[in-house]
C-alpha cells in the first residue's frame, strides 16, 4: 500500500512542478496586463471579466473538483495577479474576523489589503476618499431584511455596486472553559444574540448578555473573561483562542447576510447580472404601479423592492429595488428611461454579477480547525 500511495504522490508532485510553470507564466500575462492598464489609467480591478473567468471555468468543469472548489482557487489566483498589478485595498467593517471581513475574503482572496473600519460611515468615507478601492458592506440579511444604515448610505454616498456575494451566518459558543453551563456572560453582537435567542433561553438562560459592537469584538471579549463565552463565527472564535463550546447556535438554519462591493466605475455586461436602483414616486394614487410597468411590460424579473424612510423628506419615501439584467440590455434601458420619467428622484445604483442566494458561500469549518493534507 506504501509503495502505491508512493506512486501516486510522484504523480501529483510531477503535476505540482507542471502547474507552477503554467500558474508563472499566467502571472506574466498578468503582470503585462497591469503595465498596460497603468499607462491608460485603467482601474486594475475588472469585476466583469473575473466572473467572466469563473463561469467559463465552472461551465467547462468535469469534476472530480466541485465547482464551488474551482471558484475558491481561482478566487486566489485572480488576488494573486491582482498584487502584480496594483494590490486591491479593501474597505470592511472591523474588527478583522468579523462576518464582513469573511465575505471580503470570500470575493477577493486572502491577498488583498484589508483595512476595518469602526463604522459603516467610515466604509463609505474610506471609498470616497480614495483610501481604498473597494467597500464591502452589508446590505440585507434572510432573517431581518434590509441594514438601514447602508440603505441610507447608498442614497447619500456617490457610490457604484459592483459585485454581491451571500455568506451563511452559522454562530458558535466559544470561550476559555470546557462546558457550557460553566458560561456566566455571554458576549454578542445585537444581531447575533436575536439571532441565537432561542438557543440561549434553553441552554444559557441564567447568563447575562453583554452587547458588542460585532462578533469579533464578542470573541476578544471573551478572550479576556475566563468564564465569558462569545456568539461569533468560528474563524474570530479560532483567530482569538476560544474553545469551541457549541456549534451551529443560530435558531434558524440558512441564515444568511447580502453583502455589496462598492466601487466608482460601471461594470460592463457578463450575461449574467443583476441591477439595483433607488427611486422615489410622487405622492398621488397609483403612482408606484405606474413607475413599475414597464418592467412588467418588458417581463423584467423584479427580485427585491423595499420601502425606506426618507431621512431628508420627512414623511417621504425612497424605494430599493433589484432585477435582473444589465442597465446597458436593451429592454433594461428603455424601462429605465421610462422610470426616470414617472418617478420625482431615481439613482441608478450598479450592475453587477448576480450571486445564487440559495446558494451561499460556507466557510469549511474543518479546514478552520484543523487544516488538511495537500
Amino acid at each position: 500500500m506504501t509503495e502505491e500511495i508512493q506512486a501516486l504522490r510522484e504523480g501529483i508532485d510531477g503535476l505540482d512542478r507542471e502547474l507552477l510553470e503554467l500558474l508563472n507564466r499566467r502571472m506574466d500575462y498578468a503582470r503585462r496586463i497591469g503595465e498596460i492598464k497603468a499607462r491608460h489609467g485603467i482601474d486594475p480591478f475588472d469585476p466583469a471579466r473575473e466572473e467572466a473567468i469563473c463561469r467559463c471555468l465552472t461551465a467547462r468543469n468535469r469534476g472530480p473538483l466541485s465547482d464551488e472548489s474551482v471558484r475558491a482557487i481561482y478566487r486566489e489566483i485572480l488576488a494573486a495577479s491582482r498584487i502584480l498589478q496594483q494590490p486591491l485595498g479593501v474597505a470592511f467593517l472591523g474588527p478583522e474576523w468579523t462576518y464582513s471581513h469573511l465575505a471580503a475574503i470570500s470575493l477577493f482572496g486572502h491577498n488583498a489589503r484589508y483595512v476595518p473600519h469602526r463604522t459603516l460611515i467610515d466604509v463609505f468615507d474610506a471609498l470616497n476618499k480614495n483610501l481604498a478601492h473597494i467597500a464591502l458592506v452589508p446590505v440585507e440579511n434572510s432573517l431581518e431584511g434590509g441594514i438601514a444604515q447602508t440603505m441610507d448610505l447608498l442614497y447619500e454616498r456617490p457610490v457604484v455596486i459592483v459585485r454581491e456575494c451571500y455568506l451563511e451566518i452559522a454562530h458558535c459558543l466559544a470561550g476559555r472553559g470546557g462546558e457550557v453551563a460553566a458560561v456566566k456572560r455571554i458576549y454578542g453582537h445585537p444581531h447575533a444574540l436575536a439571532q441565537c435567542r432561542r438557543w440561549v433561553f434553553e441552554n444559557l438562560r441564567h447568563a447575562e448578555l453583554h452587547e458588542s459592537a460585532s462578533t469579533a469584538q464578542a470573541a476578544q471579549h471573551a478572550a479576556k473573561d475566563p468564564e465569558g463565552a462569545a456568539i461569533c463565527s468560528l474563524q474570530a472564535a479560532c483567530h482569538h483562542g476560544l474553545k469551541i463550546l457549541a456549534e451551529r447556535v443560530e435558531d434558524h438554519s440558512g441564515n444568511t447576510t447580502r453583502f455589496f462591493a462598492l466601487g466608482h466605475r460601471k461594470n460592463a455586461p457578463t450575461g449574467h447580472d443583476k441591477t439595483s436602483i433607488l427611486f422615489a414616486v410622487p405622492d398621488k394614487p397609483g403612482a408606484l404601479y405606474t413607475a413599475l410597468e414597464p418592467f412588467a411590460r418588458w417581463q423584467l424579473n423584479m427580485t427585491r423592492i423595499e420601502s425606506r424612510p426618507n431621512r431628508l423628506m420627512p414623511w417621504q419615501y425612497l424605494f430599493f429595488s433589484d432585477f435582473e439584467g444589465h442597465r446597458d440590455d436593451p429592454q433594461i434601458e428603455d424601462s429605465l428611461q421610462a422610470l426616470s420619467e414617472r418617478t420625482s428622484f431615481l439613482k441608478i445604483l450598479g450592475s453587477y454579477p448576480r450571486s445564487d442566494p440559495m446558494k451561499p458561500i460556507r466557510f469549511d469549518f474543518e479546514k478552520v480547525r484543523f487544516g488538511g493534507e495537500n
